[in-house]
C-alpha cells in the first residue's frame, strides 16, 4: 500500500512567549512530505497552564493522529474530537484547535499554497472588519470593548487606515490620563464614558458616526447580567438609539455552560447586527444612533479556542442554513498568530474582527490581512486579461 506524502509523521507541542511576558501553546504538526505546520494558541482557562497541553500534545495527540492523511481534515478532526469521548477535559478546546489549525497549514505547505487560498481556491475578497478601539478598565462595566466598524471603506487598507485614525484619536484624547491605557490600548471605566469617547474620535478622525464608521459593543461575559434581558436590554435599548452601535457582540462564557456540555463552546459567541450593514446617517437616529433598525443574528468563532477546525466550520454552515451571518474572532492578545484571519478569508465569513493596532500581535494580524488583500486583488487583476486570451484563442 503506498503512504500519502501528506500523511503526519509527528505531532509536537511547546511553550512559547506571547507579549506581556505570557505564555502560550504551539502545536506543530508534520507530514512524510516534509512539509510542516504550526499554530499558536493561548491557554489560561479553569486553571489549565501551557505545560498541560504540550502533555496532552506529546502522550494523546501525537499517537493518535499519527499516520492519518493531513488532507482528509475531516478525519483528523474527528480523531481530535474523540479524544474526549470518555473525559471532556482530557484534552483541552485550546489543544484540539491548535493540532487542527496547524494540520491545515501543514496541508497548505505541502500543496504550495496559503491557508486561505487553500482553503478556498475561489476567495476574492476579505470579510468586513472591525477592530477593538476601548477596553473596558473595572470588571462590573456592561461592556468589555468597543470595536469599530469601518462601513464606507472600499478595501482593506482603507478600512484598517480607518481604524488606525481613531485609535489614534482616541489616544491623542486620553493621553493626559495615566490611568487611560492598559498595554497601549485605550481604557473606559463608565460604559457611557467610553461610548461617548468613541464617538467623539470618530468625529475627530473626520469620519461620519453611523455613516461612515460604526461601534461594535461586546458584552462582559463575566457579568452574569451581561444579557440582554430585563432591566439590562432596557439599557442596551437605550444605547442603541443614542449610540451608532451596529453589532452588539456576547462570548458564551465558561460560567453560563451546564458542567456536562463540551468544552468547546467557549469558543463561540453571538452578533446581534443592527440594521442594514452599510447605514446611511440621515435615517440614524441621534448621534448615528438606530432609530427604528431592525435586527438579525450572526455568529462569532474564536477558532484558537473552539476545537476543531471543522466544528467550527459546521456551525458557521449551521447559521447559514438559517440565514445567519458568520464571523471570526482574530481578536485574541498575546500571540502572534495570524491563522484567524486565513480562516475567515478561506472560510467566507462575513465579518472578521481583528485586535488593537495598541497591540503588536494584533498588529500582526492587520499586516497579514493586507497581504492576503492584496494577493486577492493581483489575482482578479489576472484573471481578466486570462479570461480575454482564453476566448481570442
Amino acid at each position: 500500500m503506498t503512504v500519502a506524502l501528506t500523511t503526519i509523521t509527528r505531532v509536537t507541542g511547546r511553550r512559547v512567549h506571547a507579549a506581556g511576558g505570557a505564555s502560550a501553546l504551539e502545536a506543530e504538526v508534520h507530514l512524510r512530505c516534509g512539509a510542516s505546520g504550526r499554530a499558536v494558541v493561548p491557554i489560561g482557562a479553569r486553571g489549565r497552564t501551557v505545560h498541560d497541553g504540550v502533555r496532552e500534545i506529546a502522550t494523546v495527540v501525537d499517537g493518535a493522529l499519527h499516520g492519518l492523511d493531513a488532507r482528509r481534515a475531516g478525519d483528523v478532526d474527528a480523531s481530535l474530537a474523540r479524544l474526549n469521548t470518555y473525559s471532556p477535559m482530557r484534552v483541552g478546546a485550546e489543544v484540539r484547535a491548535a493540532c487542527s489549525i496547524a494540520a491545515l497549514r501543514a496541508t497548505a505547505e505541502a500543496a504550495g499554497q496559503p491557508l486561505f487560498r487553500y482553503l478556498q481556491p475561489e476567495a476574492a475578497r476579505v470579510p468586513r472588519l472591525m477592530a477593538t478601539t476601548l477596553v473596558a478598565a473595572a470588571p462590573d462595566t456592561a461592556l468589555a470593548r468597543l470595536a469599530v466598524v469601518p462601513l464606507a471603506a472600499a478595501g482593506a487598507e482603507e478600512a484598517l487606515d480607518a481604524c488606525a485614525a481613531v485609535h489614534a484619536a482616541v489616544a491623542a484624547a486620553l493621553s493626559r490620563r495615566p490611568d487611560a491605557q492598559h498595554g497601549g490600548i485605550p481604557v473606559f471605566g463608565d460604559d457611557e464614558c467610553g461610548l461617548e469617547a468613541l464617538v467623539t474620535a470618530i468625529e475627530r478622525a473626520g469620519f461620519v458616526p453611523g455613516g461612515e464608521i460604526a461601534i461594535a459593543a461586546e458584552l462582559n461575559a463575566a457579568r452574569d447580567d451581561a444579557s440582554a434581558r430585563g432591566p439590562r436590554g432596557e439599557l442596551l435599548a437605550r444605547w442603541i438609539e443614542r449610540y451608532p452601535i451596529a453589532l452588539l457582540e456576547d462570548r458564551f462564557a465558561a460560567l453560563e455552560r451546564a458542567p456536562a456540555e463540551p468544552l468547546t463552546r467557549t469558543g463561540f459567541g453571538s452578533l446581534l447586527r443592527v440594521g442594514a450593514a452599510a447605514r446611511d446617517a440621515r435615517g440614524a437616529g441621534p448621534r448615528g444612533g438606530a432609530g427604528g433598525q431592525r435586527f438579525c443574528g450572526a455568529i462569532i468563532a474564536a477558532p484558537e479556542q473552539a476545537g476543531t477546525a471543522s466544528e467550527v466550520l459546521a456551525a458557521f454552515e449551521a447559521a447559514r442554513r438559517v440565514g445567519w451571518d458568520t464571523a471570526v474572532a482574530a481578536d485574541a492578545i498575546g500571540a502572534e498568530d495570524a491563522a484567524a484571519v486565513h480562516l475567515a478569508v478561506g472560510w467566507g465569513a462575513g465579518m472578521l474582527k481583528l485586535g488593537s493596532v495598541a497591540d503588536g500581535a494584533s498588529t500582526a494580524r492587520w499586516n497579514e490581512l493586507l497581504r492576503i488583500d492584496a494577493a486577492l486583488a493581483r489575482a482578479a487583476s489576472h484573471s481578466r486579461p486570462q479570461a480575454a486570451a482564453h476566448r481570442v484563442h
